[in-house]
C-alpha cells in the first residue's frame, strides 16, 4: 500500500511538473491566441488589422464629484476619477457621442449609493463602486459597448458635519 502511494505521488509531481513547464513555456494548450490564429498565416496581413481595430481604447471621463447629505447640511464630498474601456474604434466613437448621459447616470446613481455605502463602510470601496457602474453602463448602453470601467481614484473630503451611529 505505501509503495502504492508514493508511485502515486511520484506521478502526480512529474504532471505538475510537466504542466508548470507547458504554461512557463506558452506551449499546448497554454500557447497564447494571437501566436495560434497567426500560425496559418504567411504574409500575416489580417492579423494586424484585428488587433489594431481590437485594441482596448481608454475614454477619460470627467470626475465626479457627488455631495453626500447629512440632514440640511452637506456631510462630505466623494470625488471619482474614471477612465471607460472600449474595444474598436467605433465603440469609443459612440461612447463619446453618449458621454453625457453616461455621466448623468453614474452621478444620479451614485448620488443616491454612496451616502448608504458610507454608512456601513468607513472606506469607499472601489471594487464595489466599480461592479455598480459597470451594471448602470450596461443597463444604459447595452452589455458590448463598454468594456470595463477603471476606478483611477476615489476621496472623501469631509467637511465638518458629523454623523450619527
Amino acid at each position: 500500500m505505501k509503495k502504492l502511494v508514493i508511485i502515486i505521488a511520484f506521478f502526480l509531481v512529474i504532471a505538475g511538473a510537466a504542466v508548470s513547464v507547458m504554461k512557463t513555456m506558452e506551449i499546448g494548450p497554454f500557447a497564447p491566441t494571437a501566436v495560434a490564429e497567426g500560425e496559418g498565416q504567411e504574409d500575416g496581413g489580417a492579423a494586424p488589422k484585428k488587433s489594431g481595430k481590437d485594441a482596448p481604447r481608454f475614454i477619460d471621463v470627467e470626475p465626479l464629484n457627488i455631495p453626500v447629505f447629512h440632514e440640511d447640511s452637506v456631510a462630505a464630498t466623494v470625488q471619482i476619477q474614471l477612465k471607460l474601456e472600449a474595444i474598436g474604434e467605433e465603440n469609443e466613437e459612440q461612447i463619446n457621442r453618449l458621454m453625457p448621459r453616461i455621466n448623468d447616470a453614474f452621478l444620479r446613481d451614485l448620488h443616491a449609493f454612496l451616502p448608504r455605502l458610507l454608512k456601513m463602510e468607513e472606506r469607499i470601496n472601489v471594487v464595489i463602486i466599480k461592479k455598480r457602474l459597470q451594471i448602470i453602463s450596461e443597463r444604459l448602453m447595452g452589455p458590448n459597448l463598454i468594456h470595463n470601467i477603471l476606478v483611477q481614484s476615489a476621496s472623501v473630503k469631509s467637511n465638518g458635519a458629523r454623523r450619527k451611529k
